[in-house]
């Protein structure tokens, strides 16, 4: 798919200085990762808040079976909503602008929520907040994607999942602190999300543009649309990342999105019970990450990822063959846990910087995110009705993904590595954009 041999990371065909490593952002990249990576957090930190407030807001709302769905769907779909606009705008207009302004419409959202007194509050405030974080996520990718070295992008760009690992550990710690507090627990668990959306949007703001995208921007290359995704080279590109985002994603929204449920229905365990089982694969996780990161600048990053895609599959046909009960579910679902942080969302956001150049890089990771979003909303529509079933179905449906998400990672991933964004640039835009 592209060109198999590394390229020193920091320098240009002719020995010119890349971009990243000319970026102010590249002389602290933890920081400028750390901050950026923010989004990863408050992502997977609200879908994993508002999951864990539907049972006291149905109490406190007088919200019905629909209007829960509703809200849950709601929050996913406008995540979605808001990657596909924001990747476009970033691409248009600059990252910059668009992460400046992103964190104050997220937490305006939360002080819809924080403040409700009747359901409309509620819905608002997660509409909101979903299509603003959506935003963040595809625009902050690519700036840790842009500003890092090139032969330390891979472990960059994979410590944003860390976060994303974080994030939810950490709601669901307040979730517990705070459980004694009644329906003021919901209030309390998106508080913190607030205060932490407005510090970093108050230290985001010594981040400049990245030097990648004013290049492009001074060379017109900011004028391609979004159909040059799907023309020329670009387009398997594209095809690739779409299809194997929107797989993924549908596995690993069931994981946090029902996963509690089915710990309660199929395993027979309290509330309570559930939350604090659910904790164990977090850990595990994020020592996966962190065991990982630094391979993923290595020759090792296709071996991690075909160990994690046999995992992953593997953890779901244990469920098909042991017997049923909250037991093999914790077994599954820290299989599967260690499985899709191998082969799963951290080479996402790496691929997505190596098969774009910077003029439609935001634009497609903001694309396979929102669609990936949107898809996954759809499925788990049905997904209630598979574990009224029993755990069967679920397994099923879950082998199908991760198969699917598998094969397609080890067929099509780019084999290059430690380029640097200037390098990526002019291979693709030599190859793959007509009129160049």
């Amino acid at each position: 798919m592209t060109d198999p041999t590394p390229i020193t990371a920091g320098t240009e065909p002719g020995g010119l200085v890349g971009s990243a490593s000319t970026d102010p952002q590249s002389r602290a990249p933890w920081r400028t990762a750390l901050l950026a990576g923010m989004a990863s957090y408050l992502d997977a930190g609200t879908i994993v808040a508002v999951s864990a407030s539907l049972t006291l807001w149905k109490g406190q709302f007088s919200l019905d079976a629909w209007q829960l769905g509703f809200l849950s769907a709601a929050l996913t779909v406008c995540i979605g909503i808001g990657a596909i606009v924001g990747g476009r705008i970033g691409d248009r207009v600059g990252r910059k602008r668009v992460y400046s302004f992103d964190l104050l419409l997220y937490a305006f959202g939360l002080l819809w929520i924080v403040c409700a007194v009747v359901p409309a509050m509620l819905f608002v405030g997660v509409i909101i907040v979903g299509l603003a974080v959506g935003a963040d996520v595809p625009t902050s990718i690519t700036v840790v994607g842009e500003t890092a070295p090139g032969k330390r992008r891979g472990r960059l760009v994979t410590f944003t999942q860390l976060l994303w690992g974080l994030g939810p550990l950490v709601v669901i710690l307040v979730v517990l602190a705070s459980t004694g507090f009644g329906e003021w627990m919901p209030r309390i668990v998106f508080g913190h999300l607030l205060v932490l959306a407005l510090i970093t949007w108050a230290l985001r703001r010594r981040i400049g543009e990245p030097t990648a995208w004013t290049n492009a921007r001074t060379a017109g290359a900011t004028r391609e649309g979004v159909r040059a995704l799907f023309r020329g080279r670009l387009l398997r590109s594209t095809l690739f990342i779409l299809a194997f985002y929107a797989l993924l994603t549908i596995g690993t929204n069931f994981y946090g999105s029902f996963g509690l449920y089915a710990l309660e229905t199929v395993g027979g365990l309290p509330p309570a019970s559930a939350l604090l089982v659910s904790l164990i694969g977090v850990p595990v996780i994020l020592i996966t990450v962190l065991a990982m990161m630094r391979a993923m600048d290595s020759a090792a990053r296709r071996p991690i990822f075909i160990v994690g895609a046999i995992v992953q599959v593997a953890a779901w046909i244990l469920p098909l063959v042991l017997p049923v009960g909250a037991g093999t579910l914790v077994i599954a679902f820290v299989t599967y846990g260690i499985g899709t942080t191998l082969a799963g969302e951290a080479h996402y956001k790496v691929w997505s910087q190596e098969l774009f150049p910077t003029e439609l890089r935001s634009t497609a990771l903001g694309l396979s995110f929102g669609v990936a979003r949107i898809a996954s909303a759809v499925s788990l529509v049905f997904v209630p009705t598979l574990l009224a079933a029993g755990l069967a179905g679920v397994s099923v449906l879950m082998i199908v993904v991760t198969v699917g998400s598998g094969i397609l990672g080890i067929l099509f991933m780019p084999r290059t590595r430690g380029e640097s964004i200037d390098e990526i640039d002019a291979r693709l835009r030599a190859a793959s954009l007509p009129g160049e």
